[in-house]
């Protein structure tokens, strides 16, 4: 298990010496995004791959260098702090709300999709739901 963690933390310097690509459009409220969210602890959501990456929805832009957002999962599950949807390419995916997190800039790899401004509003509904 150390060895992923070394792995991560080789990955997380790079990460950290870049320079966003201002070429891409900054990440916007409602778009998902391939993030490196890394190799966390616990129950907390990894990313996968080599890469640690995984998409996740862009819920709050504070500014050009930081970002409230939240993982997505392939597994639908019934709890509070899922939100459960199909994908525009048809998969039934999930947002695990209780893993909104801050991340930077730096951490953003490409936009996959956008969400719908129906759904986004439904989601941001239930995590303020789910804060209280």
């Amino acid at each position: 298990m150390d060895e992923i963690f070394d792995k991560w933390n080789k990955i997380k310097k790079q990460i950290n010496k870049t320079v966003f690509d201002i070429s891409i459009p900054f990440p916007k409220n409602r778009e998902v995004w391939i993030c490196s969210i890394g190799h966390n602890v616990g129950v907390e959501q990894n990313g996968s791959e080599d890469n640690f990456s995984r998409p996740v929805l862009v819920v709050k832009k504070f500014n050009n260098q930081m970002f409230w957002i939240v993982p997505l999962s392939t597994k639908q599950k019934s709890y509070d702090f899922y939100f459960n949807f199909t994908d525009p390419d048809g998969k039934k995916v999930s947002l695990v709300l209780a893993q909104l997190k801050l991340v930077s800039i730096k951490r953003f790899k490409r936009k996959i999709y956008e969400i719908s401004i129906k759904e986004f509003d439904e989601i941001k509904s239930k995590i303020v739901k789910f804060v209280e």
